[in-house]
């Protein structure tokens, strides 16, 4: 099959911060992608994790033992020309196009110089044969983990926002559904993938009891993804609105109207009482720890703003970063549950998706602000014990998935494909 990709690669490479001059697509990049999606599909029917070890193993491959180990999978690419033009430049976060997904990609300045340039990225464009070679007995579930990959994932980093995502040149409706509807990916895939399964969700993300809303579709892959990236923008940082419906208040000093102003998102004021730096900005929360943008994908690293609009300077604390912890152990990364992006469609048009694949939260995990005392909070504690939530989307709701899907719905009317 042909494919090409239809938003911007970052990354993909065996470097960090780097793209394949080379190899442009590497198989053994893409088979990975592959075996992510096989157990977003497959994981929910396994009755344990040494069952789901035999089975992913006996078709993606293992470490060589004396009974074997290859993959029953070979997987082929031939990239067409010279793989795509390569973008260099750094990232405005004002104007380019997805710089809420390309942040990461920044040059890094100190006191005004650049000490690390800006990632290069691969612009859309990107043409591709894949070839995968399978035993018969693995033919469908092979086929249904590429079909997977195709819709919801990508090629490189950060495809959970969008990057990398792809289309079919060839043979369309054989690969994509004909509209974003639950019905048309049941079509599809010859089964209800979001079905319920009749167990409790692991910490392996499954599309079984797996939420998705779509948009309106557009012929513009760029546009589809842009205005999936907002929703998720909006929902964390979005300044429009009443007052008390909005994740920031926007700016109203002189010099810089433009820059949001205080977060209604209770993590600020909690990291201003944990380290009793709460004269510049009086908190509106209290002090009971709550970190609900962890169910975003862990870790949150920041600072806070110690200049003002008018160049006032401010006491706060210093940058931070949010972590989790499972025991004694702490931990620095947790991926994000919750995929934006475009849905291609075989009429050669995009959706703009959000899907928020099933998932439990570690098992005695709590999130936790590093290197502080006191600061433990459970995974989906939205409004701490006693707080007032001042962003209402988080008012009365059990998790983070809910609060996120109920405002997408309410503010974009956007269609439910599966709840």
């Amino acid at each position: 099959m042909r494919l090409e990709v239809v938003t911007p690669i970052l990354g993909g490479s065996h470097k960090t911060r780097a793209i394949d001059d080379v190899d442009v697509i590497r198989a053994p990049s893409l088979r990975g992608h592959l075996r992510f999606w096989w157990r977003a599909l497959y994981a929910s029917q396994c009755s344990s994790a040494e069952e789901l070890h035999k089975r992913e193993s006996a078709l993606w491959g293992r470490a060589a033992t004396d009974h074997g180990g290859r993959s029953w999978v070979e997987v082929r690419v031939n990239v067409e020309g010279s793989g795509g033009a390569i973008d260099d430049s750094d990232i405005n976060l004002q104007q380019t196009p997805g710089a809420y997904a390309l942040w990461p990609a920044r040059a890094e300045k100190k006191q005004g110089q650049v000490v690390k340039p800006p990632a290069p990225r691969r612009k859309p464009g990107t043409k591709f044969q894949l070839t995968l070679k399978v035993a018969a007995t693995a033919e469908a579930e092979t086929r249904n983990a590429l079909r997977a990959w195709i819709l919801f994932g990508g090629y490189g980093g950060r495809t959970r926002r969008g990057l990398g995502s792809l289309k079919v040149l060839d043979d369309a409706s054989g690969w994509l559904p004909s509209a974003g509807t639950r019905a048309a990916l049941t079509s599809l895939f010859g089964l209800d993938i979001f079905a319920a399964p009749t167990k409790a969700p692991c910490d392996v993300p499954w599309f079984g009891g797996a939420a998705i809303h779509v948009g309106s579709a557009d012929r513009s892959a760029q546009k589809a993804w842009t205005t999936a990236l907002d929703w998720l923008k909006e929902f964390r940082q979005g300044t429009t609105g009443q007052q008390g419906e909005r994740a920031r208040e926007p700016g109203a000093g002189k010099a810089q109207p433009q820059r949001p102003s205080i977060s209604n998102w209770p993590e600020a004021d909690k990291i201003r009482r944990i380290k009793n730096k709460t004269n510049a900005h009086a908190p509106r929360h209290n002090a009971t720890a709550a970190w609900p943008r962890a169910g975003f994908g862990l870790p949150i690293i920041g600072q806070f703003q110690t200049k003002g609009r008018n160049d006032e300077r401010y006491d706060e604390p210093g940058a931070f970063e949010l972590s989790w912890r499972a025991g004694n152990i702490e931990h620095d990364r947790l991926a994000s549950p919750l995929i934006v992006k475009a849905l291609p469609l075989a009429d050669d048009t995009f959706a703009p998706c959000a899907l928020w694949l099933s998932r439990a939260h570690p098992a005695n995990g709590q999130v936790v602000l590093r290197n502080a005392n006191n600061s433990q909070a459970p995974f989906d504690r939205l409004v701490a014990s006693g707080d007032t939530a001042r962003f209402s989307a988080l008012a009365n709701k059990t998790s983070l998935r809910q609060a996120f899907l109920d405002w997408l719905h309410s503010e974009y009317k956007t269609t439910v494909v599966a709840p």
